[in-house]
């Protein structure tokens, strides 16, 4: 679709006022505001604000009855610095700790510029949803949003979304058939031994010992218990344990997370860790404890509707615009507990060569708005009969 100039010059202004003044997860007060005065301009028939503490969502009806449609974006920040300066970028974050190093700023002004498009005419079937979520970062906006009622107030038949991806062709979007993005546990392992001098070990239990067995051990779930048809990471991030080099502690403690994309595997590795950590501890005479958080699951795309999508893309923005991928990415997304309510699908825009993600140096690509508008409209068309 051809937009006019002067609106994507419109949508440029406000994702670098938003860039300027980034704010994190469930601060997003400066940021609502500008998302609700926006959508008042846009003629929705109703915005309600304050969901989940910051989230925003605007309502859309057509002119006759069909599905209810949710379209997501996210709104937060990073607390992270930004790696430029006014000497790079006249807009870079004016907020000390605090930038848009995920690109959420152009999610946003991306959904409101479709928003402004589609609410110039009501030929569609069906009702449309806005959200505007809070802290994505954290992975705790959506169930945030979701626990304040958004599901039971606007009970969505399907939802979508759609995130920015460096390094992939600049306004060109894949969309995967179904693994997207991972589910991403916690684990915590408290190994309990006997302490004493390290010159007399056999008067001792040694947790450290313990410790480098299971981090060997547990790596061999991914390469033994879990099929190589199926994909599991198990990352250990910290260990503590240990005052003095002479000295064999009482505890060990390590901590770290696990990705899958499959729920079964996601049962089965946690079995098994608890499996080798009782084996381990009492092979050794010791005792182990593992706390494990279960936190936000998988994305998994709705095969024939992501299809159904990039087929009617393809169709109306030439072959090369989109595309069916097989090609899941490590990072999770609370988008995921939006797919317990109903099925949806998620997709990546390409923006280039650019920094990765949460890089100091990153920056959302402006160029591709007009492409992630059209993301959105193809999903009105597609999905609810919307007259272009």
């Amino acid at each position: 679709m051809h937009y006019e100039p002067e609106f994507i010059d419109e949508l440029v202004a406000l994702r670098r006022s938003l860039h300027q003044h980034p704010e994190v997860a469930f601060e997003e007060v400066v940021t609502a505001a500008a998302v609700e005065s926006y959508l008042q301009r846009c003629n929705m028939d109703e915005i309600h604000t304050g969901i989940g503490q910051t989230g925003i969502v605007a309502v859309l009806h057509g002119n006759r009855p069909g599905k209810m449609i949710a379209l997501r974006a996210d709104m937060d920040a990073l607390p992270m610095q930004e790696g430029r300066d006014q000497t790079e970028v006249e807009y870079c974050s004016h907020l000390a700790g605090r930038f848009h190093g995920c690109g959420h700023d152009g999610h946003t002004v991306m959904l409101l510029g479709a928003a402004k498009i589609l609410a110039k005419h009501r030929h569609f079937s069906g009702t449309l949803v806005f959200i505007f979520q809070c802290a994505e970062e954290n992975l705790l906006g959506a169930k945030a949003m979701l626990d304040d009622g958004l599901y039971t107030r606007f009970p969505f038949d399907e939802i979508y979304g759609l995130h920015n991806m460096p390094g992939r062709a600049r306004g060109v979007i894949e969309v995967n058939q179904a693994a997207t993005l991972t589910a991403s546990d916690i684990f915590t392992l408290t190994l309990q031994g006997k302490g004493g001098h390290g010159a007399v070990p056999e008067r001792c239990v040694d947790p450290i010992v313990m410790a480098a067995r299971l981090i060997a051990d547990y790596q061999t779930i991914i390469s033994r218990s879990i099929s190589p048809l199926q994909t599991a990471t198990i990352s250990f991030g910290s260990i503590q344990g240990g005052s003095s080099h002479n000295i064999i502690p009482d505890k060990v403690i390590l901590s770290g997370t696990v990705r899958t994309y499959d729920p079964q595997v996601r049962i089965e590795v946690k079995q098994r860790m608890q499996q080798l950590l009782d084996s381990v501890t009492q092979g050794y005479g010791g005792k182990g404890e593992i706390t494990y958080i279960a936190g936000c699951p998988s994305v998994i795309n709705d095969d024939k509707l992501a299809r159904e999508l990039v087929t009617a893309f393809q169709q109306w923005r030439g072959i090369e615009s989109c595309y069916l991928a097989n090609s899941p990415v490590g990072p999770s997304e609370d988008f995921a507990f939006y797919l317990a309510h109903a099925p949806g699908v998620y997709g990546f825009l390409g923006i280039g060569e650019k920094p990765m993600c949460h890089h100091p140096h990153y920056d959302f690509d402006d160029s591709v708005i007009g492409q992630g508008i059209d993301w959105w409209i193809n999903i009105a068309v597609t999905r609810l009969s919307y007259q272009r």
